[in-house]
Order: C-alpha cells, then sequence, then structure tokens
C-alpha cells in the first residue's frame, strides 16, 4: 500500500451565486486540511489610480484567473502556503 501524499492546508472558495456546492464541497474535502468558504464580493472592484509595478500586475493577472475559475466552475481551492 503507498503512503497517502501529504494534505497541504488549502481554502474551497465557493461562489456567492452557487451555494448549492457549499454541502457538496464539504462533503468532498471532510477529513481534509480544506476550509470551504463562500467568496462574498459581488460586482466590480474600483481599479486604484496609481501606477502599478510588474508584480502588482502578476498579482492581478493571477488572481483574475482565479476569478474567472471561480465564475465559471463555482468553486476553486488555493493553497494557504504563501
Amino acid at each position: 500500500m503507498e503512503p497517502s501524499p501529504p494534505v497541504i492546508p488549502a481554502w474551497c472558495i465557493v461562489s456567492v451565486y452557487r451555494p448549492d456546492l457549499v454541502q457538496e464541497a464539504k462533503n468532498r474535502f471532510a477529513g481534509d486540511d480544506v476550509e470551504v468558504i463562500i467568496d462574498r464580493r459581488v460586482g466590480e472592484r474600483r481599479r486604484p489610480e496609481r501606477a502599478e509595478s510588474d508584480e502588482s500586475r502578476e498579482k492581478d493577472r493571477r488572481r483574475l484567473s482565479l476569478d474567472e475559475y471561480l465564475r465559471t466552475q463555482g468553486l476553486v481551492v488555493v493553497s494557504r502556503q504563501g
């Protein structure tokens, strides 16, 4: 029998528009170190009026891809480790 891979602490973020997925996610991740939370953001966020660094733009792209996945799939799992 192969050992189980280590569990990485994570969040399962469920879209506020898909509350039907909350219990399913809790059941799926029961016993794992995964906290199921609901993304309560609604609508577009205002962008600050400032020059952005390369690092800031990279974080925005990453967030946009997570937002897109959340919007299209209803949930996304992200690591709690840096």
